[in-house]
């Protein structure tokens, strides 16, 4: 099988990125993966991945007219790489943005081949929700696209329960939808070395502290601010700390709120190569996950939340939904409204003093990162795309 996978934002190397890992376990099923991104440069990766790169110049720091640039390269550039490529099989595009799927679409119909459509966030509802697109002309135009798309792909994969329940509600046959969530690397974690951090100060402060770490991006959907305010309330327990790792355009904001509230239990951190942030958070005792406060933001299949399993942290959120849900039932963890900062707060002490409790929670989180194991994952995936091929025939 020759796949044609179509991805604006692709990472190799990581360890824990979901298309690296995807294309990695394809071509050890024989298969052959020329993947079109936007980053990077044209190469063939070690494991024989031909990356093809449209050089797409973008930022999440960028206005949104720049943004709206990027993404149109990217489409023209991707469509052009695509076109040149001979005697594919099957199209495999992940989005965001949109406009990726929309590449897949055009490519399928020009070549007469099946395409798979990977929903990363549901767009537009998600930017629309959030107020980033308002105008109704755009919005119309970007639900005939989402529409046109969804309709035309042989299959549809959704990164959560949450999300297909999403599409479903647009008109799609849930039929059509396969749930393979984002995955869980515990083989490629447990290689990394648990050490110390080499920051002597980070050290000090890490020392004989019960630490939460929100590692990743530092934006105004993740909703930080929520931390900061948990962090402030829970002054008193100084052996409580909270680390954000990462950067983002809500960064500055959040250093001065820390230097302000004079809250000596929150660090702030740049961000770092991937072995070494899991090689710190094999020091952390909880992983956060934080979203700002909008329902919609619940659905997501955000990495960090599988690399906290991964490493066997117990995970605390500032939402409900399929992740709370999941975590409840297993013992790993717990979920909880954006307001219900009383109820964080004493989960988060109730941890802290049940020794016990705590270490069933650890066991959980890692028993739980077996249902979502990238081998297990990306084979499901894999199938699927050898199942679409044998229908077509």
């Amino acid at each position: 099988m020759r796949i044609l996978y179509l991805h604006q934002h692709f990472q190799k190397k990581t360890g824990a990125t979901r298309s690296y890992e995807l294309s990695k376990y394809f071509l050890r099923r024989g298969h052959h993966v020329t993947l079109i991104t936007g980053t990077g440069k044209s190469e063939q990766t070690e494991e024989g991945v031909q990356v093809l790169s449209t050089a797409t110049n973008y930022s999440q720091k960028m206005s949104k007219g720049r943004r709206i640039l990027a993404f149109g390269h990217f489409m023209l550039g991707s469509f052009w790489k695509g076109l040149t490529r001979k005697k594919m099989d099957i199209i495999y595009a992940t989005s965001t943005p949109l406009t990726v799927g929309l590449v897949g679409l055009l490519l399928s119909k020009v070549k007469r081949i099946p395409f798979v459509f990977e929903v990363r966030d549901v767009w537009p509802d998600v930017p629309v929700k959030l107020g980033y697109i308002t105008n109704p002309l755009l919005i119309r135009a970007l639900i005939l696209i989402e529409k046109m798309i969804y309709n035309g792909a042989s299959e549809i994969i959704a990164l959560s329960p949450a999300m297909k329940a999403r599409i479903v509600s647009k008109g799609i046959g849930a039929e059509k939808i396969t749930v393979i969530e984002n995955m869980a690397n515990s083989e490629w974690v447990a290689a990394i070395e648990a050490r110390p951090p080499e920051d002597e100060v980070l050290q000090q402060w890490m020392k004989n502290r019960f630490v939460i770490v929100h590692p990743g991006t530092m934006g105004e959907v993740n909703g930080l601010q929520h931390l900061l305010t948990v962090a402030s309330d829970m002054k008193a327990f100084a052996s409580i700390g909270f680390l954000l790792i990462g950067e983002g355009s809500e960064k500055a904001t959040l250093e001065q709120q820390v230097e302000t509230l004079q809250l000596e239990n929150v660090k702030i951190i740049g961000s770092m190569p991937k072995e070494n942030l899991f090689s710190l958070m094999k020091q952390c005792d909880m992983g956060a996950m934080s979203v700002k406060n909008e329902r919609i933001l619940w659905d997501n299949s955000a990495n960090k939340f599988f690399d906290f399993l991964a490493v066997g942290l117990p995970v605390v959120l500032n939402y409900q939904g399929w992740q709370h849900t999941i975590l409840q039932d297993s013992g790993a963890g717990r979920g909880f409204l954006y307001h219900d900062t009383v109820g964080y707060c004493q989960f988060l002490q109730d941890m802290v003093r049940d020794e016990q409790s705590y270490k069933k929670s650890r066991l959980a989180s890692k028993r739980l990162s077996e249902r979502y194991d990238v081998q297990l994952l990306a084979g499901r995936a894999s199938c699927l795309l050898e199942q679409i091929l044998e229908r077509k025939k």
